[in-house]
Order: structure tokens, then sequence, then C-alpha cells
């Protein structure tokens, strides 16, 4: 296998060599396989991280991670693979560490049953550890991942289960992949063919979801018409505000990523049908304020048939960036950029290609105020990652000529191979245990009645419902803390309250000394009773 990557090298120091020579700063990864990039970020370095897939056949892919210079050319690859499976990468976010954290899909479970499973790379993008959730829907995506403030992560889940209200999932893990929560989203049943594309971590330490969903509209009775859907959690899971973007001014839209600014207010990347004349697609910035309302949405085309914004950054100007897809009724598609103020006035665009095939994908601003770009488009008979560099006026970047030092964190030069997935060391099951089994959301205390000592078991599981504003939601707590325990009498007189580390299973407590009687226990999660149990001492 190893031979084969070189060969692989070989073929990308080639096209790479291509470039050289030319004044615009666009790389071509391709090879004679299909490769599909979902994601690029900036490094420590200064280098460039590019994760998706590659594929081997049609019904074989791996996931493909390749690391390039500040200047895009090619440094190493990895491919993470599993022999005569499918491996795809969605979504990729650096870790505390410096190691990188993906997520994707593999049916390595069941080859007809697609599993969303995450892969924690180190420094030197060696695994650390990879976990495969596996669900009861065979059609199952991990979709996008994001930091937690504590080094752990959030993970997008789409169709975690099967059904109509099951379709947007977020699972709260520790820095391990461990499980802490899950929760899903978008259970109105007004809400039709609800779908997530990404997940953004705001700087009030939330999370925003950005999707699609369909939804009954007044402006045409009778019918549901396609809605971009912004829903804002908090750590805890908590729903901050949960809306289809306008319940009732007949805007057509799909939103695909967002951004926020520093009042909260969010905007999105997506596309809108316009309704007058002339009636087309465009691509277009949605605003929504902090508290979900929409503010209003910007055209940047309008004349055009079809059009799709996909990507979304802020310059260092307080100006955005957006990676584009236009057409019109005859001809080949352009992908390019606009860049724009915070109300939609368009300050200036470039046109990058054009293709009829594949989209930007993915964008970072670098440490000096440049923009990295990059999506996959089909080309001579295979599809290949594209990846274009900007500065802020949309002009190519120029190829810096300073030596920089890659791979640092790494005690050892970073080689192109290939990473084994099939010895995965944990496969997540159990998600729907409380579900499935409720007597491990349960206070249990025995024996009952008694007169020296209780023993006090803890759940498994702790369930947190909450409300508000027409949302209720219900979080699957699977690690937790601490919770306090309280006993009180009939009377409301506190008998008994301490703390319990989450891990604890059991707890005695003499209550050899108290008056007979019936006593209620209590634990307390989050500021709320969790779960109660009544027993009686005799």
């Amino acid at each position: 296998m190893k031979t084969k990557v070189l060969f692989i090298t070989i073929a990308f120091t080639f096209l790479e060599l291509q470039n050289i020579f030319s004044q615009e700063w666009i790389r071509i990864y391709g090879d004679s396989t299909n490769t599909k990039v979902k994601d690029v970020a900036e490094q420590y370095d200064k280098g460039f991280l590019f994760s998706g897939s590659k594929y081997a056949n049609v019904y074989f892919a791996s996931g493909w991670l390749m690391k390039s210079d500040v200047n895009g050319y090619r440094l190493w690859e990895k491919l993470f693979s599993i022999p005569n499976k499918f491996v795809k990468f969605y979504g990729a976010v650096r870790s505390d560490d410096g190691g990188v954290v993906e997520i994707g899909v593999t049916n390595k479970q069941s080859s007809t049953c697609y599993d969303p499973f995450i892969v924690k790379t180190n420094t030197c993008f060696e695994k650390e550890w990879c976990r495969i959730f596996n669900s009861s829907n065979c059609d199952c995506d991990g979709l996008d991942i994001q930091n937690t403030s504590d080094g752990g992560y959030m993970a997008l889940i789409g169709k975690w289960k099967y059904g109509e209200e099951q379709k947007i999932w977020l699972f709260r893990l520790d820095s391990l992949g461990e499980v802490i929560w899950a929760q899903v989203y978008a259970t109105d049943p007004e809400w039709n063919l609800e779908w997530p594309y990404s997940i953004e971590k705001t700087t009030d330490n939330c999370f925003v979801i950005t999707g699609e969903t369909y939804y009954p509209d007044p402006t045409y009775p009778n019918e549901k018409i396609i809605k971009i859907i912004l829903i804002k959690v908090n750590l805890n899971g908590g729903t901050i505000f949960e809306v289809p973007w306008g319940t009732d001014n007949g805007v057509y839209s799909r939103g695909y990523e967002s951004v926020e600014d520093n009042q909260h207010n969010i905007y999105t990347a997506s596309e809108h049908a316009r309704r007058s004349l002339p009636v087309g697609v465009s691509p277009c910035i949605f605003k929504t304020s902090s508290t979900g309302e929409p503010i209003d949405c910007f055209d940047l085309l309008t004349t055009s048939v079809t059009g799709i914004s996909t990507t979304i950054n802020w310059f260092q100007d307080s100006s955005l960036i957006l990676g584009t897809k236009w057409g019109y009724l005859y001809g080949v598609d352009t992908i390019g950029v606009f860049k724009s103020n915070n109300m939609g006035t368009v300050l200036k665009s470039k046109s990058l290609i054009t293709s009829s095939s594949g989209t930007l994908q993915s964008s970072d601003i670098t440490f000096n105020n440049k923009v990295v770009i990059a999506g996959s488009f089909f080309s001579t008979n295979n599809w290949q990652p594209y990846a274009f560099k900007l500065t802020s006026d949309l002009e190519y970047d120029s190829v810096y000529t300073t030596p920089f030092t890659y791979d640092s964190l790494c005690p050892h030069p970073i080689v192109s191979d290939t990473i084994p997935l099939d010895d995965c060391e944990v496969v997540v099951v159990g998600i729907d245990d409380p579900e499935q089994h409720p007597e491990k959301t349960k206070l249990h205390v025995y024996p009952n009645p008694a007169s020296q000592v209780i023993t006090v078991e803890m759940p498994q599981y702790l369930i947190k419902t909450s409300g508000g504003s027409g949302i209720t939601a219900t979080t699957y707590y699977h690690q937790w803390k601490s919770v306090r325990l309280d006993v009180f009498d009939l009377f409301g007189k506190l008998m008994y309250s301490q703390d319990i580390p989450g891990k604890t299973e059991k707890t005695e407590l003499d209550i050899s000394s108290w008056p007979v009687g019936m006593y209620i226990a209590r634990i307390v999660f989050m500021n709320e009773v969790a779960e109660t149990v009544k027993f009686v001492k005799e």
C-alpha cells in the first residue's frame, strides 16, 4: 500500500508543478481516482489540512487527509480505510491538543447500513481512538463536528433513528469520544424533510445548526415550502431557539453554513428562490437576529437562473466572503466568491472556474487575512479537489518564498501512508437504552422498608426535559460530573444532602437514628430534580 501511496505522491507532484508557473493560486490535487474534499483549515504551522474521501471504486472509499504547505503544495497524504468497506469524512476540527478529529460514515458493521463514526488523530496524524456509533437506522450520517469549551466535542448526526422527526441530532462527547448526552431537535410535526448541513460554535459558547425544512406558509395555503432552519443550543443541549426562516413571508430558501457577528446576529450562506421578475434562484445571505428573528435576505445576484452560497467567513475588516455557484439558462455554471458588507451590499466578486458539477465546500481565513477555499469538481473523468487562495481584495495570493517549518509538534517526519480503521477499539452502542430500558433512568433504594442502612442505587442515565416557546426537548445524559442526593421526611425536613460523583453506582446511608416513617430521596441535576423515590424507615 505504501508503494501505491508513493505513486500517488508522484502524480500529485506532477499536477502541482503545473501550478508553479501560473500567476493564479489554484491548486488541483487530483489523480486517477475520484477524490472529494469536504473541509479545509489552516494549521498552526501555516500549512493547510484538507479532508474528505478518496474512492477506490463506486463501492469502496477511504477517508482522506492531505497536508499542504503555505503555498498549497502537497506535503503528505493519509488514507483511513477498512478493507472492502466504505469510509467517508464529512467534517473535521482541530483538537485542543493539536490533533484533528474527523467525523463521517462507514458501513463497517454491516455492508448495507451506514453508521456515523469519529476518528481522533494526534499531532503526527496517527490514530489515537476511533468510535463507531451503531445506529438502529441503516442510513445514518456523521455530518459535522465542533470543539466544546471543556476539551470535548459536539457532533452533528443525521437520521440517528427511523422516523420523520428523528433527523437532526446532537451528541455531546468527552475528550475520548464517550457520549455525555444525546438529543434530537426539530421534532415539531409541522416540519417535514428537515436536514442539517453544518454546526458552528458561537462566541457565547453555544452552537448553531444550519439546515433546511419544509414548513407551512400562509402565502401558499395547504402547502409547505422549503425554508432555512436555524437551531441554537447551549452546551447542555438546551434549545435557545429553533426556527424556520420566516413563518409567513413566502420565502423559499436553503441554508448551508452560518457565522455570527459581535452582536450575535447570524449570517447564513444560502440560496433564495426569487418571486419577482426575473424569477430564478440567487446565491444569498440571510441575516437573523440573536433571538432567531428574520432580519433580511440579500441576493448577491438578481438575474441568475440557479444560484447557491455554500461557505461564509469574516475578513478582518468585518466584510463577509462567500463561496458561491450560479448559472443562467444556457452555458456552464460559474464557481466564484463574493465579498459583501453586513447589509448584503456586494463589494467585489470574482469568478474562479466554470463547472457543471460540484460546489465549494469549505473555507478558512488565514493568519494574514487571506481566504483559502476548497471544493471538488468533475474534470477529466474524475472528481478532483480544487483549492483557491485569495487576498481580501479577491486577488490571487502570491507565492511565499520565506521558508516555513511544518508539523513541528510531531517529533518525527510525517509520511504518506494508509491507516487501518478495522481495529476501532470501541463500538458505541446503547444510545437508545434510556427509551428501551426506562428502569435504567430510575433512582432505586433498598431494602425498602429498612431499619438500619439503605443502599441508594444511582440511575445509569439522567433525563432532562426542557420546554418553552413551543419547544419541548428531552436530553438523555450518559455522563455527569456530580449530582446532589437529598433525603426529606414527609414534613419537608432535610435529613441528608451530599454531592455524589458521576461515576458512583451506589452509596449507603445509615438511617438507624431516623424516626420511623416515610422518606423521599431525590437527585438534583443542573438545579432541577431529576429523579425521586420513596422509602420507609421501620
